[in-house]
């Protein structure tokens, strides 16, 4: 048997433990990072070409790709060795602290006035690439804060309204993005008043936002090779999710009194949709969907990524 069939049957068959692995949160890992992992091609490229045997090859190749693996493994979101567990998922994370806003490049700060007149929000995102969270304290007379640490580029902020809606635009002003989310730290603060409609962008980018306290009307996320981790809350009476991604991890939580309806098309994908119950091809819901006064609405079109809607 040539050493290509049987190098391509190998490697299936560890990304498919490799994603058991990350389910059961033996191992965390995000697309992000695996993304910086782009040389190991040239590796078995190289491998393919050393004249040896077929099965040196093959064992060449496990060895590199299981040495791959373990590095994931090991590398946390912001792209630090660490060897600590958190308590609640058992999986690599490092939290932000002081000392992280002030090593590296000058940062960035934008900010949008609150206006009682505001009703609803669109906020337009073009994170490209970078770690983009949520910081819970906005002081009242202020719509929106954004902080950035690192040396991908200063942003631009326009806004304009239309009667009760504003409509704010955060855009990269540098082009010339890095694939390396560890160079770029984003912090936004929302004012919790009026209702929020997003619209980002985030390329290569890992976000990590706690909605629990915002009415969120619409979340709309287009990703290549990103991580996304977001909680949404029952501050809306109509919650609608889209997402589009490449090879993203996409991890989701929603109240269990909420009503939510899954519409989705995955390709090689790992997916776990708890508390979903499926009505027919590439539509779920939960049972408490056509009661529930509160109802989330999520469509998700995923290539090869893991996708986790879990709720609490």
């Amino acid at each position: 048997m040539s050493y290509r069939k049987i190098f391509w049957g190998v490697v299936l068959v560890l990304i498919g433990i490799l994603f058991i692995l990350k389910n059961v949160h033996v191992i965390y890992f995000d697309w992000v990072t695996i993304w910086r992992l782009w040389p190991l091609i040239l590796i078995l490229w190289g491998i393919s070409l050393i004249p040896v045997k077929d099965y040196l090859k093959l064992i060449f190749s496990v060895a590199a790709i299981g040495l791959s693996f373990l590095l994931v493994s090991r590398y946390d979101k912001t792209g630090y060795y660490d060897f600590g567990w958190d308590n609640r998922n058992h999986r690599f994370e490092k939290k932000w602290g002081d000392d992280d806003w002030n090593k590296g490049s000058a940062g960035q700060e934008l900010s949008q006035p609150f206006d009682s007149a505001v009703q609803r929000v669109e906020l337009n995102l073009e994170a490209a690439a970078g770690d983009f969270r949520l910081n819970d304290s906005v002081p009242s007379d202020k719509l929106l804060t954004f902080w950035k640490k690192g040396d991908i580029g200063n942003y631009s902020m326009t806004s304009e309204d239309d009667s009760t809606l504003r409509v704010i635009n955060l855009k990269i002003e540098d082009s010339h993005v890095k694939f390396n989310n560890k160079s770029m730290r984003v912090e936004l603060g929302l004012n919790t008043k009026p209702t929020w409609d997003f619209n980002f962008d985030i390329g290569a980018a890992s976000i990590d936002f706690d909605l629990t306290s915002y009415k969120v009307g619409k979340l709309s996320i287009d990703g290549g090779a990103s991580s996304i981790d977001v909680k949404l809350g029952d501050q809306s009476d109509l919650t609608e999710v889209d997402i589009n991604a490449g090879a993203s991890s996409i991890d989701i939580q929603i109240p269990a009194g909420a009503g939510a309806e899954l519409r989705t098309e995955t390709v090689l994908s790992s997916r776990n949709f708890e508390g979903f119950k499926k009505v027919s091809q590439g539509l779920f819901r939960t049972d408490n969907f056509n009661k529930a006064t509160k109802k989330i609405t999520i469509d998700i079109n995923a290539g090869v990524s893991s996708v986790d809607i879990s709720r609490y």
